[in-house]
Order: structure tokens, then sequence, then C-alpha cells
């Protein structure tokens, strides 16, 4: 199937005077009251995450195909959405804007548009990495308009202690062949490459259009907040804004089989806090990291989140 692109539409956040972008895919032949949300994770907007088409389709466009009316939200300061006023560099060493307990709330804006919009009463919600532990703590909050909800690689508290201190900057500047290599330091020694072609040849340059000042620095960098990171340190420290024992909905918990950010330990142990679900799975993907959804394994996690949707 022709894949048409996403329409954005701007919705005004949290902050007065800032909007965030909100994208939405249309299926050809819609499952009635059927709604998904995407969430970002940390460092790159929904468009590298879940818009980006490899071999000709994204995710988004996977579960349009499927039925369902797909939605993809850019946090402030990502993709298409406005920035915060810290980020022009004119005061780089405050406390950083933009932490899970804050955009929670934009979030909150962006599903009462689509609940709206719909004339449905809630939706299903995925999550990945920081976005799935802001999705996780949203749900906890406001758990009648979530129908089920899908973690995929999450941060959650660990107990000890971290070798890295908290950050004290509001943002990170990082060229696309450093991310690349990011990814690439995932894999495992003396495996075979994991990501697809396009994330190796295309990726880099489109998540540099993603940022409009990128290229206003030398070398050519994507700007992004690094409120994430002061949640990753408190999480990791014994203080994280996300109690898994809150969730009240329905939840699939997933993971690649080579993820170190959210590891085996993490991923027990969240899901035997996940009490009060009323029901609840746990799924690995083979060969995969904690970018599973850019790797050629990704067909696997989006079988396992339509099988979750479709499940009574």
């Amino acid at each position: 199937m022709k894949n048409t692109d996403p329409v954005d539409i701007k919705i005004e956040s949290r902050i007065k005077g800032k909007s965030i972008n909100l994208s939405h895919l249309r299926p050809e032949r819609k499952k009635l009251g059927e709604a998904v949300l995407f969430i970002h994770g940390a460092s790159f907007p929904s468009e590298l995450a879940f818009g980006f088409r490899m071999n000709e389709i994204s995710w988004m466009d996977n579960l349009a195909d499927a039925g369902y009316e797909v939605y993809a939200l850019d946090f402030l300061g990502y993709g298409k959405s406005d920035r915060y006023d810290y980020m022009s560099g004119k005061n780089a060493e405050n406390e950083s804007i933009g932490r899970g307990e804050e955009v929670v709330k934009d979030m909150d804006i962006a599903i009462n548009y689509i609940l709206t919009e719909l004339s449905v009463s809630k939706i299903n919600l995925i999550g990945h990495s920081w976005g799935a532990a802001v999705s996780g703590h949203y749900a906890s909050l406001f758990p009648e308009k979530i129908d089920k909800l899908v973690l995929f690689a999450p941060f959650i508290q660990r107990n000890g202690t971290t070798k890295w201190d908290k950050t004290k900057v509001s943002y990170k500047d990082l060229t696309p062949g450093e991310r690349v290599e990011q990814f690439i330091s995932r894999i495992p020694e003396g495996r075979e490459m994991t990501l697809e072609s396009e994330v190796l040849d295309k990726w880099g340059d489109k998540w540099l259009d993603s940022d409009p000042t990128s290229k206003t620095r030398n070398p050519f960098s994507v700007r992004f907040p690094s409120a994430w990171e002061a949640d990753l340190f408190d999480c990791w420290n014994g203080n994280c804004f996300f109690d898994p024992r809150k969730i009240k909905n329905p939840t699939l918990l997933i993971r690649g089989e080579w993820d170190t950010t959210f590891n085996f330990d993490d991923a027990e142990k969240l899901f035997g806090q996940m009490e009060n679900a009323p029901s609840k799975r746990y799924v690995v993907i083979d060969r995969g990291t904690h970018v599973l959804h850019l790797e050629k394994n990704r067909f696997a996690l989006y079988d396992e989140v339509q099988l979750f949707f479709e499940s009574k």
C-alpha cells in the first residue's frame, strides 16, 4: 500500500506562546474508535522514531494499514514543536525544563485533542525509552483516558548509584555521526549489524533537518533538551518519577534482547511491580537493542504490539 504522509497539527502547549506538534496519519479503512498515540524518547522526535520509513514503511504506516488512527507527539524542543527559550544558548546553566512530570501536561493537551477530534473516550498509548516512563506516569494519572499501554524499553527506578553526575546543562548538541555511532555501539561485539540500511544512509540527514538551528553551529548538530538525562539520573539513583505500581491499564512491556538501558533485570523488576495492572505481558525481541524500532527485527516489534492491541 502506498502510504501518505502524516498531517501536522499545531496545538498550544502548557507554556503560553509555545506550540507542540501532533502528527496524524489516517487509515484508509479504520477500526471504529481505535486510536494510537506515540511518545518519543530522548534526542530525536517522533518523525525520526515512529514516522521514519525503512523499506518504504514506518511504524506509523504499519498501524495505519491495520486500521488505526495514528498520532505522534513531539515534545517542546523536538522536531516540529517550538523550542524552549533556554535552547537559544542564552541561559544554558539553568535547571532543566521539560522533565517527565512537566511534559505529561502537554501529553494531556494532545490526548484531550484526540479524544475530542475522534469522539472517543480512550486511546492506546505507546512510549519509547524516556517517553515510555513518561507514558507510564501519564497512565497512572489518567487511567480513564488510556485503553492499552505499551512500555517499550522504559526508564525505571534502580536503587544503586550512577558513576556519572546529574547534568547541569539544559540542552545537548550532537552531530548525526555521533548519534548513529551511539546506536551502533549498543550492538554486542561480534554480532552483525542490526540497524536498517536507511538508518545508516539517510537517518542522520533527516535528523539534522528536524532542527531548524542545526546548520547555525559548526559542526552541524542537533540541539535537544537534557531534561531526560536529569530524569534518568534520578531514576537510576532511587528517586524515579514513574511508579509502575500505579498503572491500572492492560500493559505490554517490550524490549530488545540486547538492550542495556532497559536490561533483563530492569524488565523482571518492572513486570513484578505492575501489580495493579488488570493484565500484563512481557515480550523480548531477539537480536534487538534499545532502538529496536530502527532495526531489522522491527517487524517482530510491530506484530507483538498489534497482537496486544487486538487481544481481549
